[in-house]
């Protein structure tokens, strides 16, 4: 305590109190967590109350009580009445304090204690470790299996909480959902659902705070989730089950007949599949994130990625046990394995020691077929959707091309689509409220840092209770410009530009002007795979350089400085003119702004299959030696300020990674390719005259 330092004043007084408490000096660590408080006193007042409260009810139940055993009444005693003295809005976020089990980090306390045991001495910063470890692990053992079921007990005197329900749909399948409500409600009010694929967890503070706002509140699951003993089938079946949980609410007591959905991710491709057969009583929907399924997952752009095992795995697995699916190092050798051996794709699942039948049955559809098309609004659905839409997405979401197709076709086949769009700097877990400041290597704009939730029910209130539009909802899109700090927003994507940059790839350079005809000879070979995966993080979004598993093999077209700022606002597309030996490759290509400050920042990317660039839906194989044209579209959304002595660089090249399928070129089924079809190594001629056309807003 006496040589402990750090700047940051917050992490201090973490670290500070519990020493104090280990030190009982109580009064001292009642003091400290009072200025915890204080520092979200202005950010997160409600929060700011509960702050900490394990800590604070050990404290008082020690000082009150004599001995181990009179310790539990006392804490009952004190909870009780902390409970009781506490806002809604307070207490609602205890719960989230008291989820760790007993035994949690025990072995990160032997661990260090294993470390110095061959000492005399062990280092601050290890000494720092097991003070907070075996403080946390002090109070878990003496008090959470007293504050646990209590909560529970005061959360039930509050909410009417069902978790166990099923559902048997008209071909008696069953579908396991929970229900949240709060009991004060006495009037007839509308619903929220939500419906996923992930095993169900406890209601969290955050849907207990929305159903106080005057909502009940489901969790509905896919079949084979939880409590369900149906065969577990991802994506299968939600354009009719949904309908089936929206008919059992609408029949319950306490419903209007409206409801709303919600949720990010797999529960965003949920909402778009219940658009597919649209309900009556389905009145808006708010996906997030939202999985393109067969647009942007399994495969994008008709190109298979080797995560979709993993999710599969996971998926299955999560089913019947909690499945920790931690260990990437057991992904990167898997994919490794495969890279390096050279085996065909679709026999990934048996190199993890298995046959997935999820995995198998979405590789025998590589062309966005009707097995896609059933699954998800197609074409002409998208006409009868004519409810209320909000879409959240972000920049660097993984799932950004899932929420545009939906946006795009919406309006493509609704021309009255009533749909509104927010796209900021978030990423896959941002874009659902997990916004974090420093998002690899980018720091965010803090006009980024929104409440999307809060924004969500604000957008409820207003569709489903008649209140006001969000203030936050200037116009239809709804976009972050980054390096501005300034939300802007048009009535249309196609407003939000007002001038197209097109910049021809020639011999190194991105220029204005269309060059003579002439081009860039390149060489792959397939065969090589001595490049397998160091490790397994996400590349960068701002870095010093240029991440060196991107420029591996590809080519680096570089434009001048810029004399004047401007704005890139959308996708870009382009055309790849190429010839090559073979009749097929994925393309792969990264636009990157090189800052004046020497730093990269990566603007927006993409990656397809040429032999489905024309149509997604019907392969359309190169001919060897031909020059061919390759359209470049279903790109990555960027709006970003480009400040003067800036350029922008591409990365061009061919697929060749562990991440995803290896083209080989054959024409056979991508799939069912090996390293035998890279006897001869891939030639391609790039000519200059490609392009890629950037759409940018001048003042």
């Amino acid at each position: 305590m006496k040589v402990y330092r750090d700047n940051d004043s917050l992490q201090y007084n973490n670290n500070y109190l519990r020493f104090q408490v280990l030190s009982t000096d109580y009064d001292g660590a009642l003091k400290t967590l009072n200025k915890i408080r204080n520092s979200y006193k202005d950010s997160y007042p409600d929060y700011a109350k509960i702050a900490g409260i394990q800590f604070e009810l050990f404290i008082l139940a020690k000082k009150e009580s004599k001995s181990n055993e009179d310790i539990r009444l006392a804490y009952k005693k004190i909870l009780e009445k902390k409970y009781n003295e506490l806002s809604v809005q307070s207490r609602n976020l205890i719960r989230d304090s008291f989820n760790f089990k007993e035994g949690y980090n025990k072995n990160e306390i032997n661990k260090i204690l294993k470390d110095s045991i061959t000492s005399d001495s062990i280092s601050l910063n290890n000494a720092i470790l097991l003070c907070r470890n075996y403080n946390y692990h002090t109070i878990i053992k003496e008090t959470f299996s007293t504050a646990i079921p209590l909560l529970k007990k005061l959360e039930r005197d509050e909410f009417v909480i069902q978790d166990s329900l099923i559902i048997r749909t008209k071909k008696g399948n069953e579908i396991s959902l929970c229900f949240l409500k709060y009991k004060k409600e006495e009037a007839k009010i509308p619903a929220i659902l939500n419906f996923g694929i992930y095993k169900a967890e406890k209601f969290n503070s955050t849907e207990k705070l929305n159903s106080i706002r005057g909502y009940a509140i489901i969790n509905a699951f896919s079949r084979g989730v939880y409590l369900s003993k149906d065969e577990i089938a991802p994506f299968e079946y939600e354009t009719e089950d949904i309908n089936e949980v929206i008919n059992w609410i609408i029949k319950q007591p306490w419903s209007n007949g409206k409801v709303g959905m919600i949720g990010g991710s797999y529960n965003g491709f949920s909402q778009w599949a219940a658009t597919k057969n649209l309900h009556p009583a389905l009145k808006t929907i708010i996906p997030a994130v939202s999985v393109g399924f067969g647009i942007d997952f399994p495969m994008e752009n008709n190109v298979f990625n080797t995560y979709m095992i993993r999710w599969a795995e996971y998926v299955i697995n999560s089913r019947y046990i909690d499945y920790d699916d931690s260990n990437s190092e057991k992904w990167k050798t898997l994919v490794n394995k495969l890279y390096a051996k050279g085996d065909p794709f679709k026999k990934l699942d048996n190199l993890n020691g298995n046959t997935n039948p999820i995995f198998q049955k979405w590789l025998q559809h590589p062309t966005f077929d009707i097995f896609w098309q059933s699954k998800i609004p197609y074409k002409k659905d998208f006409a009868k959707i004519d409810i209320p839409v909000l879409t959240f997405t972000g920049y660097f979401d993984d799932d950004q091309r899932g929420a545009f197709y939906y946006y795009n076709e919406h309006h493509k086949y609704n021309k009255k689509a009533n749909h509104y769009l927010v796209i900021g700097p978030y990423d896959h877990f941002g874009a659902q409220g997990n916004i974090k400041n420093d998002l690899r290597g980018y720091i965010l704009d803090s006009a980024a840092k929104i409440d999307i939730d809060a924004l969500s029910y604000q957008w409820f209130d207003y569709i489903l209770k008649g209140k006001e539009k969000p203030d936050f909802l200037k116009n239809k899109v709804n976009y972050l410009v980054i390096g501005s700090n300034q939300w802007k927003s048009a009535a249309s994507i196609d407003k939000i530009s007002n001038k197209k940059m097109k910049l021809f790839l020639s011999k190194k350079k991105l220029q204005t002007s269309k060059p003579d005809s002439d081009f860039t000879f390149q060489r792959i070979d397939f065969s090589k795979r001595d490049d397998t995966l160091q490790n397994f993080d996400r590349y960068k979004i701002v870095d010093n350089v240029i991440d060196p598993r991107i420029l591996k093999d590809k080519l680096v077209f570089e434009s001048e400085k810029f004399d004047k700022s401007f704005e890139i606002n959308g996708s870009f597309i382009g055309n790849i003119i190429a010839s090559i030996n073979k009749k097929d490759i994925d393309i792969t290509i990264k636009l990157y702004e090189s800052m004046s400050n020497g730093k990269y920042f990566l603007l927006s990317s993409y990656l397809g299959r040429a032999s489905y660039a024309k149509d997604k839906e019907k392969r359309q194989l190169l001919t060897p030696g031909k020059r061919e044209k390759i359209p470049i579209q279903n790109t990555y959304f960027v709006s970003k300020k480009i400040n003067v002595g800036s350029k922008l660089v591409i990365v061009l090249g061919v697929n060749k990674t562990p991440y995803d399928q290896i083209n080989y070129g054959t024409g056979k089924d991508v799939s069912e390719e090996t390293i035998a079809d890279a006897k001869e190594p891939l030639e391609i001629k790039w000519y200059n005259d490609s392009y890629i056309e950037i759409p940018i807003s001048e003042k």
